[in-house]
Formats: structure tokens, sequence, C-alpha cells
């Protein structure tokens, strides 16, 4: 990851009760989760279809303090594009849903 700046991301939800997850400025559904080897994209779309036993996420209750996520250029560009391709998978299901 040579020239990667990293930036911190607000923590915006739980994920099973404590793991923080946070959506990215402009993103809806793009997430980032602090996991044991360091910080990993996802998306809470494909995180709760992955399995049949998803995870449980939560939005911060108000009161709570959130961390900040340590995120590099390159996992906001992944983020983004994991943004881009639920976007289609949508468009794409609403032109072929039946009338």
């Amino acid at each position: 990851m040579t020239g990667s700046t990293t930036r911190a991301v607000p923590q915006t939800h739980w994920i099973n009760g404590t793991i923080p997850a946070a959506v990215p400025p402009g993103m809806e559904h793009a997430i980032l989760i602090l996991g044991v080897e360091g910080v990993f994209v996802d998306t809470l779309a494909s995180m709760l279809t992955k399995s049949a036993y998803p995870p449980k996420v939560e939005p911060i209750s108000l009161g709570e303090t959130p961390i900040q996520i340590p995120a590099t250029d390159e996992q906001i560009a992944t983020a983004a594009r994991y943004e881009q391709n639920i976007r289609e998978l949508c468009a794409m299901s609403d032109r072929n849903a039946p009338a």
C-alpha cells in the first residue's frame, strides 16, 4: 500500500455487540470492521446474507461513545466499489422484478 493515506472513520454501528463498524461518508451500506488482524472492508448487505447465522448489526445508541476506525485510501476505495455494486444489483433487481 505504498503512498496510502490512513484516515479516521467514525464508528456508527456495533456488530454482535462488540466489533465497531462505520459507514464512510457518502455511502449507505459499506462498513469498515475492526477485526483481529486489522481493518477489512465489507458491506452490511453482504454480511447479512453470507450465512444462515449472519451477524447482528445495531446502530450505536445515543450517548454511547464511538471510536475512530483507521481506514486506508485503498480500503475506502474498495468500500466505494462495493457500494457501486450494491446500487447496480438493486437496479438490476428492479428491472427484473415482475410487473
